[in-house]
């Protein structure tokens, strides 16, 4: 990480932190928002990273180098709701409140155009963004070659109720929406037709199978199982 150049930020550093500059912020507009904090304990990101956090993630700010620029991002666990950037410190803070304040997701991007929501933020918001997930999967160009392990899994219905993910190949099978630490059940392609299935929930669950047919029935039978499978 290079030498971040504070005479593009001022206010921080006549503040002391990035943090302490958004309360500061915060409170010339008549707004509380106490609670942000940086989001590190040790070296520079005391200075440089801002964090609020609310019942949708946390708000993420961290600044560029040398440019002004305030880089946001807004995560919940693995998902991210939306990213974005300003060079604004007012409209920073402003949004920050609104995101932690609840307000939807739709308003928010309307009313912040430099966040930009991602593909699924609208669909999690409705409380269902599995379907949307699939959808995604099935019909993007970008996924043709993973296409086969994707729609053999999607006709078995309690495998369509998990929350889906390709990653190098593999589909990752999620039973809490791809949230980090969350049981996930993995088909993964090996050579000559054969697949490794398994179980994140249970130690030692790999099982190898000779087809894709077979991959998706051990798949559903490690999800009956539940996470005391031996």
């Amino acid at each position: 990480m290079g030498i971040i150049n504070y005479d593009l930020y001022p206010e921080i550093r006549d503040a002391g932190s990035l943090s302490s500059a958004m309360t500061e912020a915060a409170g010339r507009a008549g707004l509380d928002l106490s609670g942000v904090r940086s989001q590190s304990e040790f070296g520079s990101g005391l200075i440089s990273t801002a964090q609020v956090d609310s019942s949708r993630g946390k708000f993420m700010v961290w600044l560029d180098e040398s440019t002004r620029t305030f880089f946001v991002g807004i995560q919940e666990g693995r998902f991210v709701w939306a990213e974005g950037a300003t060079d604004d410190l007012t409209d920073l803070v402003a949004a920050s409140m609104a995101w932690r304040g609840g307000m939807p997701v739709g308003e928010f991007a309307e009313s912040f155009p430099f966040m930009t929501l991602t593909r699924l933020a609208e669909a999690r918001e409705t409380g269902d963004p599995v379907p949307a997930q699939w959808d995604w999967l099935l019909n993007s160009e970008i996924f043709e070659e993973e296409r086969p392990i994707v729609e053999a899994a999607h006709v078995e219905y309690r495998l369509r109720r998990l929350f889906p993910n390709l990653s190098h190949g593999s589909l990752r099978l999620s039973t809490n929406l791809g949230v980090q630490g969350s049981r996930e059940i993995h088909i993964n392609p090996l050579v000559s037709g054969r697949y490794r299935v398994e179980d994140t929930s249970v130690s030692s669950s790999s099982l190898e199978t000779g087809s894709l047919m077979e991959a998706v029935a051990a798949a559903t039978e490690f999800l009956d199982r539940g996470p005391d499978l031996e």
